[in-house]
């Protein structure tokens, strides 16, 4: 088996030398690093990542712990474009994704200690769900780095990547005014789905609302798990109630997809309910492609946080910044007008 010593007798330096350039430092002169790089190359050398990571007291892997199971997060396309956008970044700085998703919500705490206890990772993401904020103050007071896909409690300042949409609902709902809408539905994400909730979606659908001189009824936003069930369900018990509805906003794309199938099993044209999605991931722009939607920026929010947990291991921070990405809204072109 080739050894760091052979690459170093072909490239005519020393095994330390060899070190530096596997380790990117810039103490190598540039005609030595070439030299060096050559003779990896002809000999096919491959460093052994794990006594490195060992000697450096480092896995170089990064967990991922989603708390809420199976069958719910390998059927979200949401979370998929964020698990997306995290491995890309960590990847690309040399870093192993590892994927974790406990069967409880509540094992998530052991799940992610486990996965952090003996060094087996070198930092962990979470997702804002009860008990994360247990977890956060276990991971502070051990000094274990973690970065949350949202924020997890009042005061959290740091360590986190969240997505506003309160833009997008505004934006949405107001566009659909602008269509001569009156009676529009919010299919709303569940408040016990996280633990910390803003409610950012009703607050933008609500503004709208008021700033058109249009009542807020209650009765028209339904909580749904972002799931197409859901989707299908709440729609169905929103119409029964209110046979008037000419337009809805949804939170995801899959609570989408199961309003559009309800519509259909309920008869009505596709002109008679005018649909907002509320992710506007690349599957949906296919299935739909002049479905108006709220952008969430998924891969951007798991990319991000991929960057922000390799900062923080790379320069061995404790804390970093917050960041708060925005949701847009994207107008397409739809055939409805509203005569009832």
């Amino acid at each position: 088996m080739t050894t760091i010593y052979d690459v170093a007798k072909l490239a005519k330096v020393s095994a330390k030398t060899v070190s530096r350039v596997l380790n990117e430092s810039h103490l190598v002169a540039e005609t030595t690093r070439q030299r060096v790089l050559e003779a990896i190359e002809k000999l096919d050398y491959h460093p052994n990542v794990i006594a490195a990571s060992l000697k450096r007291n480092r896995s170089n892997m990064i967990g991922f712990v989603v708390p809420y199971g199976s069958d719910f997060v390998f059927q979200d396309p949401n979370m998929m474009e964020q698990l997306r956008g995290t491995h890309d970044y960590v990847a690309a700085a040399g870093f192993e994704l590892i994927v974790s998703v406990p069967r409880h919500k509540e094992d998530a705490l052991q799940e992610a200690l486990r996965l952090t206890k003996n060094r087996n990772v070198d930092g962990v993401i979470l997702y804002p769900s009860y008990g994360v904020d247990q977890i956060i103050k276990e991971f502070q007071a051990k000094n274990l780095r973690y970065v949350t896909l949202g924020i997890c409690y009042d005061q959290q300042k740091s360590n986190f990547v969240e997505v506003d949409q309160t833009p997008g609902s505004y934006f949405a709902t107001q566009h659909l005014i602008s269509l001569g809408h009156r009676c529009i539905g919010l299919l709303n994400k569940s408040p016990s789905f996280f633990m910390y909730n803003r409610d950012d979606l009703l607050q933008g659908y609500v503004s709208a609302l008021k700033q058109a001189g249009i009542d807020y009824v209650p009765t028209l936003v339904r909580e749904g798990n972002f799931t197409f069930e859901d989707g299908y369900e709440q729609f169905m018990n929103l119409y029964k109630e209110h046979p008037d509805l000419t337009a809805v906003i949804c939170a995801s794309d899959p609570m989408t997809y199961g309003l559009i199938r309800a519509i259909v099993d309920l008869g009505l044209n596709p002109d008679d309910i005018q649909v907002v999605s509320g992710d506007n991931l690349p599957l949906t722009q296919k299935l739909f492609p002049h479905l108006s939607s709220i952008t969430n920026p998924s891969y951007e929010q798991g990319r991000e946080a991929g960057r922000m947990i390799v900062s923080i291991v790379n320069e061995g921070r404790g804390e970093v910044p917050g960041i708060t990405l925005n949701t847009e809204f994207v107008a397409r072109s739809m055939p409805s007008v509203v005569n009832r």
